[in-house]
Formats: structure tokens, sequence, C-alpha cells
């Protein structure tokens, strides 16, 4: 969590959410998801970022908030959006249980598959670790009150088995965030970096999605692709400890270590007070 390089993977956690084509409606009625697709990740990454670096009671109003939000996103799949296995006219709720799990389930799957790729490093207990306390946060978003997943290998099988035979097949509406997401806004609207990175990005992303996933996207995936994804993340592993402090070191994280050792840098609280709340910084 701590690794700004896994932003280079994130937009992997939507194309694998919406998969769910329930939840690909949602974000298509109820989110402005279409006309601001790097808004709305903008708005994820600072509540994932408040979930695993604020305080606990930061931690607790993100989530209150976010299940406010949620009471309105209902509604039905509508004609010509149904799969073969999610009927048009199913209806659809944020706070359906199974949905609740899923969004998370999926964003955690992706930090530690995209954790493994561009950094290495985590053990099997630390993979078991980070799937073990993000049940915390999935009870907070009202999963239920029983642990979601005891282990990284039990939260992978989970996935798996909803990939092939359960209501994960991506539809209309996750077809239509796809192309969002790997066409990216207009050039004018995104600064010039983030502009230069998008094609590795989008290699990146593509890459680590499930086969079955890429393929049920339609994504065309040739072998020189996945040679060149290949030689893109070893690129990225050999440079990432070479890389100075900020891009290498999330400063929420920084603030994070600050906090726990009873002090820390302004600058650092600053940095953690832009991220959880930018509109009052």
């Amino acid at each position: 969590m701590a690794e700004p390089v896994l932003g280079l993977g994130a937009s992997r956690a939507l194309l694998l959410q919406t998969t769910h084509p329930l939840v690909a409606q949602g974000a298509l009625d109820h989110s402005r998801f279409a006309p601001d697709p790097v808004g709305r990740l903008t708005r994820t990454v600072a509540w994932v970022t408040t979930v695993a670096f604020g305080t606990t009671a930061q931690a607790r109003a993100a989530c209150r908030g976010l299940n406010r939000r949620h009471r309105a996103v209902e509604g039905l799949l509508p004609p010509g959006h149904g799969t073969r296995r999610v009927r048009a006219g199913t209806p659809y709720a944020a706070r359906d249980a199974a949905l609740i799990l899923w969004v998370p389930a999926a964003l955690v799957e992706t930090l530690i598959v995209c954790h493994d790729a561009l950094v290495g490093g985590l053990t099997a207990g630390d993979r078991d670790r980070m799937v073990c306390e993000w049940n915390v946060v999935a009870r907070l978003l009202g999963a239920g009150a029983a642990p979601a997943f005891a282990s990284w290998p039990g939260l992978q099988a989970w996935i798996a088995r909803d990939i092939v035979d359960g209501p994960v097949l991506p539809g209309r509406a996750a077809r239509e965030v796809a192309a969002t997401i790997l066409g990216g806004p207009p050039p004018g609207d995104v600064p010039l970096v983030r502009r230069a990175l998008r094609p590795l990005t989008r290699l990146v992303v593509q890459g680590l999605l499930p086969e079955p996933v890429r393929d049920a996207y339609g994504i065309r995936w040739r072998r020189r692709d996945a040679g060149a994804h290949a030689a893109a993340l070893a690129a990225i592993r050999r440079s990432h400890p070479w890389l100075p402090p900020p891009p290498r070191r999330s400063p929420a994280h920084q603030a994070a270590l600050a906090r726990l050792e009873g002090g820390g840098s302004r600058r650092a609280r600053a940095a953690l007070r832009r991220i959880v709340d930018p509109q009052r910084s």
C-alpha cells in the first residue's frame, strides 16, 4: 500500500470489479465515471489511502461516508445489458452483501498481484495478512460479521470461481467502462507526465488481467504484447530500488509511521490531509 508504483496497475482493479455486470451498471448509473474517469479513480485512491493510512476515526468516517452514498445506488439491469449469467431486469443495490464483498476483494487481489509484478518481495505470510486485514474493511462496508477470507489462496480461489462459474462476465456496461479506462480521457484533460505513461499503463493493466477476463473483454493479446509486458515489468522491478523517496514511498505512509511514533513532520501530516480531504487542503 506504500508503493506509488502500484498506480500503474490501479485501473486493473476497476476492470476486474466491473466484470460483475451489476457493479458495472451501478457505476454507470450512479457515478460520474464516464465523463470523469480520472476524478473517479482519484476519489477511489483517496478513500483507499484514508482506510490504509488514516487514523481509526478517519477510516471509519470514510467507510460511513461511502455507505451513505451507496444507499441511493440501486436500479435494474437494463435491456441489452444482461449476460448469459445475469439476465436483463435483474435488480442491483450497492447494499447487497455479495456486491460489497466482490468490490474490495477485487481491489485487494489487484494490489497483491500488482505488488508481485512491479515490486516483489512479499512472503506468503505478507499476502495472507493483507487479505485478513481487509476483512475488517469489508465488515465496515456491510459485508457481514464473519471473516470473508482466511488467506491469499482462499481469496484467489473465490475470485477464480466467480470468473469461471459465477456472475462475473463482462456485459455491455462493463465494456463501456473498459473503453473509458483503456481509451482514457481526452489528452488535454490529462497532465503531461500521466499522458506519457498512458501506453505503459495500458500495457501493464492488460497484461495483469486474468486471461479469461482479458478474453471476455475482447482485448487482443498477441505474443509480442506478452513479450513487451514481461520486459516492462522487469524494467520496473529493476529500477524500483533506485527511485528517490517521494515516488518510491507514499507520503501518506510516511505520515502514518510518524503518527505511530508520536510525531512526524508538518509536511508529512499535510501530505496525508491533502490525500484524505483534498477539498479542505
